[in-house]
């Protein structure tokens, strides 16, 4: 995109006196976030670091990216921060990291529009990916509110939607060998929790690998980081 962009990564420990490679997690912010969302605000670090303690997830490496306001999808208005995430942030981190650069070992999650941004990216590129988390993805049905001009460029047209809403890829791709996670507050104030179990519905249809929460809590730094230990488990779990 012709601009320097920030993240942050988490290396797990051992990492600076080993040789070992290790599989990757790319976790994305939401509206208003950055790359300190997940690490250190929300203890998606500190949470590693017990649960590898712990022996109940694989060590791993985590990056953070910024994406700005884009839901990390290629728009004229934007810019290409699709062609960024799968290509460029990807092949910088294989190229500087010891990681283990096959999709089996390469996942990725965010929360609200972050979380629109690993659907969208993990659907348009299975090749990638081999597990995709959306924790209170930013789904929307019919519901604006408080959104300002976000429909207008994110879903120009019905066209543009049925290539970027991820409600809309379920229905026309295929997902196999790949394992989704959703999650969702109760009280969460956009509702994502209808996009949520919409999504989780068309995915079981089609037999692909899906899990479903429905938590108590709201669309809240709270919300997340109460969940940050659930996330962990679904993309590193032994």
């Amino acid at each position: 995109m012709g601009k320097d962009k920030r993240f942050n990564i988490y290396l797990p420990p051992g990492y600076a006196d080993g040789s070992d490679a290790y599989p990757v997690l790319y976790m994305l912010h939401g509206t208003g976030g950055n790359e300190n969302q997940w690490m250190p605000d929300l203890g998606l670090d500190k949470a590693a670091d017990k649960l590898i303690s712990e022996e109940r997830i694989r060590p791993m490496i985590i990056v953070t990216p910024v994406f700005d306001f884009s839901y990390g999808i290629n728009t004229e208005i934007k810019g290409s921060y699709g062609d960024y995430i799968t290509k460029d942030l990807v092949a910088f981190v294989d190229k500087h990291f010891r990681t283990l650069a096959s999709r089996e070992n390469r996942y990725i999650g965010g929360l609200s529009m972050g979380g629109f941004a690993a659907l969208n990216n993990a659907f348009q590129h299975p090749d990638l990916y081999s597990k995709v988390g959306g924790h209170s993805p930013a789904l929307w049905m019919d519901y604006w509110a408080d959104t300002g001009d976000l429909k207008d460029w994110l879903y120009p047209d019905e066209a543009a939607r049925k290539t970027r809403d991820p409600l809309s890829l379920a229905e026309t791709l295929t997902f196999d060998n790949l394992s989704v996670f959703l999650d969702s507050g109760k009280n969460d104030g956009y509702r994502f929790y209808e996009g949520s179990e919409l999504l989780y519905n068309k995915l079981l249809q089609k037999g692909t690998d899906v899990q479903y929460h429905l938590w108590e809590g709201e669309h809240t730094k709270d919300y997340w980081s109460s969940h940050v230990e659930d996330y962990l488990l679904f993309f590193g779990g032994k």
